[in-house]
């Protein structure tokens, strides 16, 4: 087991002892000074139980800490992991309680009675943890989206100022071969005749779809009506042009910089401010274009 996962495993141990320290349930306020001692021994049986669930699942059942895998995957390893805990913990905790922890007021002999307390008890600890870890990971999740934001931004100034010297954003940087001027047509009259080159971005709009494009300079729009699926087979073949959402694609030509949010990360447009939102799936393909463009983005 990795050294990070042990530490987290027994923090979240600590965090379920403090609960009894300060709560004290099933009488052990009854005990005296021997609370101090039966909750020691709950305290051992608490860290035994999420060491020994964490082996259980990492190399009986094959299930690694790898957030690689995806959030869903380590939904279920927590799952597992959770409900060996709760399992061991109950019965431990239960036959601990009914050797050590009885006297003339408090029974906490074997019954369905003390293991319905102990169950109960270890299932609301469990929650307070999950919720705790939860929002751990949500702060270094929003850290680490701010950190690569900054540097994703730091290397979209570079690009600009770059291509800026070679070539004007506002012209259009189209090939014979690659960037022929295409036509966006729908079920009305409406239509445009652009080069791919000069689409900013194109957002969907019920049955319409609205393309942000730059002519003579400036950031004009037309609303088409069409499907999203239509435009992106028409666009989407040039390596810097993308779907990131299923309501836009992108032109990352023109992202002036990315600002990280709760929800993932928007890319906000050189021309007009627009911001573009980034579905959570097409994240990790967005950073990775900014981060390495292909030839001619």
């Amino acid at each position: 087991m990795k050294t990070t996962i042990i530490k987290e495993r027994l923090l979240s141990a600590l965090i379920a002892i403090l609960f009894f320290v300060v709560f004290l349930p099933f009488g052990l306020a009854s005990f005296g000074w021997m609370r101090w001692v039966l909750i020691a021994g709950i305290g051992i049986i608490i860290a035994f139980c999420v060491l020994m669930s964490e082996l259980i699942v990492s190399k009986l059942l094959r299930m690694p800490n790898d957030v690689s895998l995806g959030s869903p995957y380590i939904i279920r390893r927590n799952i597992c992991f959770e409900s060996i805990n709760i399992l061991l913990s109950v019965a431990l905790m239960t036959l601990f309680l009914d050797t050590f922890a009885n006297n003339e007021t408090v029974d906490n002999h074997l019954s369905w009675t003390t293991l319905s307390s102990v169950f109960a008890i270890n299932c609301f600890t469990t929650i307070v943890i999950h919720i705790y870890w939860r929002s751990v990971y949500k702060k270094r999740y929003l850290m680490k989206q701010l950190e690569e934001a900054q540097l994703l931004n730091g290397m979209l100034q570079e690009r600009q100022r770059q291509l800026t010297e070679k070539k004007p954003w506002s012209k259009p940087l189209a090939t014979a071969n690659s960037d022929d001027t295409i036509c966006i047509s729908g079920a009305t009259k409406e239509s445009l005749n652009v080069h791919p080159s000069q689409v900013v971005f194109v957002s969907s709009e019920g049955n319409y779809v609205r393309i942000h494009y730059i002519a003579d300079g400036s950031l004009h729009n037309m609303l088409i009506r069409t499907s999203m699926k239509n435009v992106s087979d028409l666009i989407c073949r040039l390596p810097y042009i993308m779907q990131c959402h299923r309501a836009f694609i992108v032109n990352l030509r023109y992202v002036a910089k990315v600002e990280s949010r709760s929800s993932g990360i928007a890319l906000v447009m050189r021309y007009g401010d627009e911001n573009v939102l980034v579905s959570k799936q097409y994240t990790a393909e967005v950073k990775e274009r900014i981060k390495n463009p292909t030839t001619g983005v």
